[in-house]
């Protein structure tokens, strides 16, 4: 099948559970989000050597983010681990947890429910909690901690095992 993909062919999960608690429960950032946009955001540099017209440019790093907008439906535990960031003003690594994005089209060949992912710790940066006519929503960053993790996610456990 040729085409661009679809945004919803990539399901995004946050672990919800207390900080330190383990294993990790990670929750579906599905219902009540309208906006979850990646930004690899590369970082590069450049030089210009004395026997060259035009300076070469490499890539450094990233500064990873994906920003985010959602209705405030407390019964999605994506969204109240979000709104207990914003209201408790947590910071640090309060602030922080495992976010794992699951690409539905690349199943795992032999493994029922299981697809290829790629987890990172992230920042929760809540930027606003505004009235949006009537009705309160949450936006802002996650933002990259860590470089990501290859591997997989099974979608009806809910578990994260990292590639070997």
């Amino acid at each position: 099948m040729s085409g661009v993909r679809k945004r919803k062919i990539e399901a995004d999960y946050l672990n919800t559970a207390a900080t330190g608690e383990t294993p990790p429960i990670f929750s579906l950032c599905g219902t009540g989000f309208s906006k979850l946009a990646e930004s690899p955001s590369a970082q590069t540099s450049k030089k210009r050597y004395i026997n060259q017209d035009s300076s070469s440019q490499h890539v450094t790093g990233y500064e990873w983010s994906s920003a985010f907008e959602t209705d405030q439906i407390q019964s999605e535990a994506a969204i109240a681990f979000i709104l207990d960031i914003a209201q408790s003003l947590k910071s640090g690594p309060d602030a922080e947890t495992d976010y794992v994005q699951v690409d539905l089209d690349s199943p795992i060949a032999s493994k029922e429910n299981t697809f290829a992912a790629r987890k990172r710790t992230v920042a929760i940066a809540v930027k606003e909690l505004p009235d949006n006519d009537g009705e309160m929503g949450a936006n802002g960053d996650f933002l990259g901690v860590s470089d990501p993790v290859k591997g997989e996610f099974n979608t009806s456990t809910n578990t994260f095992t990292a590639a070997t």
